[in-house]
């Protein structure tokens, strides 16, 4: 090999490393206020106390907690709760959740296992808070799974956020440089977190990623899923982060949503060709409350927001064949090709009744 190709290389190979160096001190948990504690992290947190950060694997097979069943204790161990814990926060049967024999192998793929709970009670039925799952990915892209936070602390204490920036800080020093994963469009406080407190965005839509979900949370209504992504490398959202950390974080700016041309079902293509720079979409103000009130209108949303939002998106989709019973062969994927990506979310309005939740898409290349 000629001598300045080799240089090029190790010139190469030094950036990029500086390059993770800068990402994995961007990311690391004690910039947010953690402290390494054993194999995981601990943070004093008001209204909870000493919350631990600990990786699961394997081995926790062989770690005793309890649950409660009907009221009774029953022991159990920590990666048994894991599979119970996503039943409960999303009311799912046995057959959609992550088992017991996969959670222990996934920090083998470079993926992770971390739960977070009230050290003075213990990982078990009353001091559980929070839990993250993913799988590792042999393109160098952490590929999330299930973000799981307690009912009662939902919205409160950004435990979701914390668990996700251990997420990612555990991603890097697994070789990752990226992380994927879905979530319902429909729900703004997912989108809140994802694109706002991450500084994440959003690529494709894909059509029933899931086929119907059987879950309590989402109802059984198709699962239409945003797939997220999330660049741990890049500087702009390393500056998010910290911005987000220290308050500094104002969000998009009412004004300039309010002067975005809106996406709707009846102009959306027309709309799509004009090709503007950005565009904004409103979802529910709160779907769940809207199922509750008005189940009809709310399975009518989801439709239009297919059709509102294909025509600027890269949309995935299921291709079956006349014959794809019995021959999975005839089954593939289809992808329409969009030139816009979904990249932040804006909220106008406290209460829930004069509340407006905005996506704001851009189109690649477009202004920022």
């Amino acid at each position: 090999m000629p001598h300045d190709t080799v240089a090029l290389d190790r010139a190469r190979d030094t950036r990029e490393r500086a390059d993770v160096e800068l990402a994995v001190a961007a990311l690391h948990p004690e910039r947010f206020g953690m402290r390494r504690h054993r194999d995981g992290w601990r943070q004093t947190i008001p209204g909870l106390g000493n919350v631990v950060f600990a990786p699961l694997g394997w081995q926790h097979t062989r770690c005793m907690t309890y649950d409660l069943t009907h009221g009774a204790s029953e022991p159990i161990d920590a990666l048994s709760l894991v599979v119970r814990l996503q039943a409960r926060v999303w009311g799912m049967p046995p057959i959609e959740l992550v088992p017991v024999n996969i959670l222990a192998i996934l920090p083998d793929t470079g993926g992770s296992v971390v739960v977070a709970y009230r050290e003075e009670t213990g990982f078990n039925a009353d001091g559980w808070l929070g839990f993250v799952i993913s799988a590792g990915a042999r393109s160098g892209t952490l590929v999330s799974h299930m973000l799981g936070v307690r009912e009662e602390q939902r919205g409160t204490r950004d435990l979701g956020w914390r668990l996700k920036l251990l997420q990612g800080y555990e991603a890097l020093r697994a070789g990752h440089r990226s992380a994927v994963w879905t979530f319902d469009p429909m729900r703004g406080a997912n989108a809140r977190l994802n694109l706002e407190k991450l500084g994440a965005a959003v690529r494709e839509l894909t059509l029933d990623k899931y086929g119907v979900l059987h879950s309590d949370l989402y109802g059984d209504v198709p699962s239409d899923r945003f797939t997220v992504f999330w660049d741990l490398m890049s500087p702009g959202v390393h500056a998010r982060l910290e911005d987000v950390r220290t308050g500094r974080y104002p969000g998009p700016d009412p004004g300039a949503v309010r002067g975005l041309p809106e996406i709707t079902p009846a102009n959306a293509a027309d709309l799509a060709r004009s090709a503007p720079p950005q565009a904004r979409y409103r979802i529910p103000a709160d779907v769940d409350e809207l199922m509750t009130v008005d189940e009809e209108r709310a399975n009518r949303w989801r439709s239009e927001m297919r059709a509102a939002l294909s025509p600027f998106m890269t949309v995935k989709s299921a291709r079956v064949g006349d014959d794809a019973i019995g021959s999975p062969i005839d089954t593939g994927v289809d992808m329409r090709p969009g030139a816009y990506d979904v990249v932040a979310f804006a909220t106008q309005g406290h209460e829930l009744a004069d509340r407006e939740n905005w996506y704001i898409l851009r189109r690649r290349g477009g202004s920022a």
